[in-house]
């Protein structure tokens, strides 16, 4: 069953403010980029944006732990993959970009919190 005291926590909390400043900056240049790049691309950029601003922030702001940058890394490309199947299909079922990002983004923290703080900046 799901903790859903960890999403009450602190740390929560913190990637929360972090990841939606860090979002903001990602996905308004994911918006741009999908006017004139295709959807691979453009999410790929945004990701690496969004992944080297939020190691940063998640390890000296929410985890304050050094992390495995390795395992890092490959959240990011799953998340990548993640992201870019979702909003592809939600495209392609007549929704608009910028409503397929919007659903795809709580989703996404979610998973990306978890997977954080239980491999990549586990104590």
């Amino acid at each position: 069953m799901f903790n859903f005291k960890l999403l009450k926590s602190n740390s929560f909390i913190k990637f929360i403010f972090f990841g939606t400043v860090i979002t903001i900056l990602s996905n308004s240049s994911l918006f741009l980029m999908l006017l004139i790049l295709p959807i691979s691309l453009s999410t790929f950029l945004s990701q690496i944006l969004h992944a080297f601003l939020g190691y940063l922030a998640n390890k000296f702001g929410v985890f304050k732990s050094k992390g495995n940058p390795i395992a890092y890394i490959f959240l990011v490309m799953v998340s990548w993959i993640i992201q870019w199947w979702l909003i592809k299909n939600l495209i392609g079922f007549g929704f608009s970009y910028l409503f397929s990002v919007l659903l795809v983004i709580p989703f996404l923290a979610t998973f990306s919190f978890i997977n954080q703080k239980y491999f990549v900046f586990r104590k």
